[in-house]
């Protein structure tokens, strides 16, 4: 029998003295980071903090940071494709978290990031306290993605149905107050989008911009990134990247990883909820 799904973190005594007080490393403190980060091992483990701390940065990267369920996959391919002259058939075969690896997920994926051909494409859904220090001395670009976080977290539930066969047990104000495994929303963004207008390395975007005009948004990416495509060629990444095409992209179903989080959680077929 499959575990009860549970979304609401562990206080970790290794994570939760951590605020952005303790560092001064990073470029901007806000009132929003006064509460303790949040971690659980299944999600985060202790290991990668170090790691990722100290992973070296280098100014030609291009970084894709985000809160979880904010769009992430849908803005890792448009960016992919920009940078590597709208190569859609590769896109394809090449699953999206090899393209764009997340950073802090196990140390075999921070020594994977180490190696990757430059100009690498990292994403990370850490908090800014955690990101690597160099982040904010060699100012690589940065894409930060936001969405509504109704949306954020209405799209948890249907996240942890796709890959659990049922969804978690936490109410919303597990997520209104911070207590998520994945961190704190608001201080993320908040953190961020006091960034905005003050640092020309940092692109702040949102998912409702991509869904309301993805083309705006593309040519928006593309100008950040320094690629210049003509109107066909933009006109064909819009259209590889609509929802029913992603839908139907194998690299971008998280099928590799339906299929692993199922065999670690033993998650056998009687276990997933109808409905």
């Amino acid at each position: 029998m499959s575990p009860e799904i549970k979304i609401e973190a562990v206080e970790n005594s290794d994570f939760s003295k951590i605020s952005l007080s303790n560092y001064d490393h990073v470029p901007v403190k806000t009132q929003y980071s006064s509460k303790p980060i949040y971690k659980n091992l299944n999600y985060n483990s202790v290991e990668t903090l170090e790691p990722v701390l100290n992973f070296e940065v280098f100014e030609d990267d291009l970084w894709l940071i985000s809160y979880p369920k904010c769009g992430t996959t849908w803005s890792q391919e448009m960016v992919w494709c920009l940078m590597n002259n709208m190569d859609f058939e590769t896109s394809k075969k090449v699953d999206i978290a090899e393209k764009s690896p997340y950073l802090e997920w196990t140390l075999d994926v921070v020594e994977k990031c180490k190696g990757l051909p430059r100009p690498r494409f990292i994403t990370s859904h850490e908090e800014m306290q955690l990101l690597p220090k160099e982040l904010w001395t060699k100012r690589p670009k940065i894409i930060f993605v936001v969405r509504d976080p109704r949306d954020v977290f209405v799209s948890f539930h249907h996240h942890y149905k796709y890959f659990y066969g049922k969804s978690f047990t936490q109410d919303r104000e597990t997520f209104i107050e911070g207590r998520m495994k994945y961190g704190n929303f608001y201080e993320l963004v908040l953190n961020f989008y006091s960034l905005k207008n003050q640092e020309n390395n940092v692109l702040f975007l949102s998912y409702e911009q991509m869904k309301k005009n993805l083309k705006s948004v593309v040519l928006k990416v593309s100008d950040f990134l320094g690629k210049h495509y003509n109107e066909v060629q933009i006109d064909k990444l819009v259209e590889h990247l609509d929802f029913k095409n992603m839908k139907n992209n194998p690299s971008c179903s998280h099928k590799k990883e339906l299929e692993l989080v199922r065999k670690v959680k033993n998650i056998k077929e009687e276990d997933i909820v109808e409905g």
